[in-house]
C-alpha cells in the first residue's frame, strides 16, 4: 500500500471487512469505518502503508506491542479486537468511536477548552498511560490526533504500539521530548512531556512550540523553556504555569513521577481557581454587632475629643480584658447622663406651652462633606478588535501594558511576543515588549511613528525594532536578526 493508493480503498472489501467511510489517515496509515462481515459489527480499522511495513523487523515490533495493548483492562485504553495482516498489508481491528472526534477537531473548531474540560481530558489520557506504563508500554505518541472523544466527554487513546514499530521519522514532532531527537532514555517520562504538551494545546489552543521547520522544532524542544499558558489565555491561572514547566522539565527525572500527578496538578489548580474565600476567616464565636454611632450635631456639641476606635479583638477571642475597664465605663456613663441632660434642657426650654408663643427653632444640621478633589481614574480605551489576552491598555497582568491614561496606539501578539506601543500625555511614544517563553520584557522610550508603524532603536545595542501590522522585526546594522509574522493587531480608540 502506498502514499498515492491514500484513501483509495474506499468502498471496496479488504478480507472480511466492508470499508464504508474513511474516518482519518496519518503519517503510517489510514483508518477507515468499516464493517465486519464474520462478527456482524462496525469497527475502527486501520490498514498501514506499504513502505511503513516494509521494515523486516516492523511487524515483529507491531505485534509484540498489539499483543500487550490487547492484555490491558484500563477502559480508556482503546479496546483492539484483532491485529494480522491481509495481502501483505497490516492492518489493527479497533474499538469504533461512532459518537465523537479527536481532540484535535475539538481544538480546531473551538480554539481552546476552559480548564476543567483540559483537566478532564488529561486525567482520562493519564489513567491510560500509568496502566500501559504499569506493564512496560510507552506510548511515545501522545498527541491530540490519538485522543478521541464521545459525545458524553468518554476519552480514549489510540495508537498505542504504532509509534514504537513505526520509528520516530514517520511522528509528528510537535509534542516530542527532547530525548526522542537524542540518545537520551526513553520511558514513561516521555509520555508524560507529550502529555504536558497536549494540557497546554487543551488550555491555550496551540501547540507549545509550533514551526513549518522540523529542526525549528527540535531546537526548540532541545532549547527553548516552555512557554506559560497564563500569558497565552486569559482566566488560564498561573498555577498552570508551572505545571507546564514541570511537565516539560527538559530532563526527565524533573518532570512528574508520573502521568496521574501531573493530571492530578491540573484537576487542583482548577479547584483552586473555584475555591471561596472565608470572610473572617479564623475568627471564633459570633462577630459582635456594630454599635450605632451618635449623630454628627451630638457629637459637635461635646468638648471631649473623641477617642479612637479600640483595636481590633484577637483571633483567638472577642472578649475585653478585666484589667482598665473602669476608666471606660466611667467615661461612657458621663457621655450618656451629658447627652440625656442636653436632651431634657431642651425639652424644658422648648415644651409645650399654651399661653406663650413658642420659641424660634434653630436648626442644627450636619456639616456636609467636602466635595472631592481627586479627578476620576481615566477610562479604559476600547481595542479596535480582540486581541487573546489584552484590554484597552494592553496585556492583562504582563509588563506588556499601558499606564492608565496612556491609550496603546499598538497591541500586538505573535508565537513568541507580547508588544504595546503606548502615547502618553507629552504626546510621545513608549515601547513595552514581552517575550513569552521566559517572560523577559524591554521597555524604550523612544519609539518614532512612521508611515506603517513604528520604528524603534535601543540605545543600548543599537538593535531596530520595526512593529507592523503583518510583523515584529529586529534588526542589528542592516542583518534581520529575527522576524516575527503577527497573530493579533489592534489599535485603541
Amino acid at each position: 500500500m502506498t502514499s498515492s493508493s491514500r484513501g483509495s480503498r474506499l468502498g471496496t472489501r479488504f478480507g472480511p471487512y466492508e470499508l464504508r467511510s474513511l474516518i482519518g489517515t496519518g503519517e503510517t496509515g489510514e483508518v477507515y469505518r468499516a464493517y465486519d462481515t464474520v462478527k456482524d459489527r462496525m469497527v475502527a480499522l486501520k490498514l498501514l502503508r506499504g513502505e511503513t511495513a516494509a521494515d523486516p523487523g516492523f511487524q515483529q515490533r507491531l505485534w509484540r506491542e498489539c499483543r500487550k495493548v490487547m492484555a490491558l483492562q484500563e477502559p480508556h485504553v482503546i479496546p483492539l479486537h484483532d491485529f494480522g495482516e491481509i495481502d501483505g498489508v497490516p492492518f489493527i481491528d479497533m474499538h469504533l468511536v461512532d459518537d465523537g472526534g479527536n481532540l484535535k477537531d475539538l481544538l480546531r473548531e473551538q480554539g481552546r477548552l476552559e480548564p476543567s474540560r483540559a483537566a478532564s481530558i488529561t486525567a482520562q489520557v493519564a489513567r491510560a498511560l500509568d496502566a500501559a506504563h504499569a506493564v512496560g508500554l510507552v506510548h511515545l505518541d501522545v498527541k491530540p490526533e490519538n485522543i478521541l472523544l464521545t459525545h458524553d466527554h468518554f476519552t480514549y487513546l489510540t495508537d498505542f504500539g504504532i509509534a514504537q514499530a513505526a520509528g520516530d521519522e514517520k511522528l509528528s514532532r510537535a509534542y516530542m521530548a527532547p530525548e526522542r531527537f537524542t540518545t537520551g532514555r526513553i520511558g514513561p517520562q516521555t509520555d508524560i512531556y507529550s502529555l504536558a504538551c497536549v494540557l497546554y494545546e487543551c488550555l491555550t489552543g496551540q501547540p507549545p512550540f509550533e514551526s513549518e521547520d522540523a529542526s525549528e522544532l527540535k531546537r526548540a524542544h532541545l532549547l527553548s523553556p516552555a512557554p506559560r499558558p497564563s500569558i497565552m489565555r486569559r482566566g488560564v491561572g498561573r498555577e498552570y504555569d508551572d505545571i507546564i514547566t514541570r511537565g516539560m522539565a527538559k530532563q526527565g527525572a524533573a518532570r512528574f513521577g508520573s502521568a496521574g500527578e501531573l493530571a492530578r496538578a491540573a484537576s487542583e489548580a482548577v479547584f483552586a481557581a473555584y475555591e471561596p474565600v472565608s470572610v473572617g476567616a479564623g475568627r471564633s464565636g459570633p462577630v459582635p454587632p456594630r454599635t450605632r454611632p451618635l449623630p454628627t450635631v451630638a457629637l459637635a456639641e461635646l468638648d471631649e475629643p473623641s477617642a479612637p476606635e479600640p483595636p481590633a479583638a484577637s483571633e483567638h477571642s472577642w472578649r475585653l480584658p478585666a484589667i482598665g475597664t473602669t476608666p471606660l465605663v466611667v467615661t461612657v456613663v458621663g457621655v450618656v447622663l451629658l447627652i440625656a441632660g442636653l436632651v431634657l434642657s431642651v425639652n424644658l426650654v422648648g415644651g409645650t406651652h399654651h399661653n406663650a408663643s413658642p420659641p424660634a427653632r434653630q436648626t442644627l444640621k450636619a456639616a456636609a462633606p467636602p466635595a472631592s478633589t481627586t479627578p476620576p481614574p481615566p477610562l479604559t480605551p476600547t481595542l479596535s478588535r480582540p486581541v487573546k489576552g489584552a484590554d484597552g491598555l494592553g496585556f492583562v497582568g504582563e509588563t506588556a501594558r499601558c499606564d492608565p491614561g496612556n491609550p496603546p496606539a499598538v497591541v500586538l501578539r505573535t508565537a513568541q511576543s507580547l508588544v504595546v506601543v503606548c502615547k502618553n500625555l507629552s504626546g510621545s511614544y513608549y515601547y513595552r515588549g514581552e517575550r513569552i517563553r521566559d517572560g523577559a520584557h524591554l521597555e524604550l522610550s523612544n519609539a518614532e511613528p512612521v508611515e506603517d508603524g513604528f520604528d524603534v532603536t535601543n540605545p543600548v545595542d543599537g538593535a531596530v525594532y520595526e512593529v507592523r501590522p503583518n510583523r515584529l522585526r529586529i534588526l542589528s546594522y542592516g542583518h534581520v536578526d529575527s522576524s516575527e509574522p503577527v497573530l493579533q493587531f489592534a489599535t485603541a480608540s
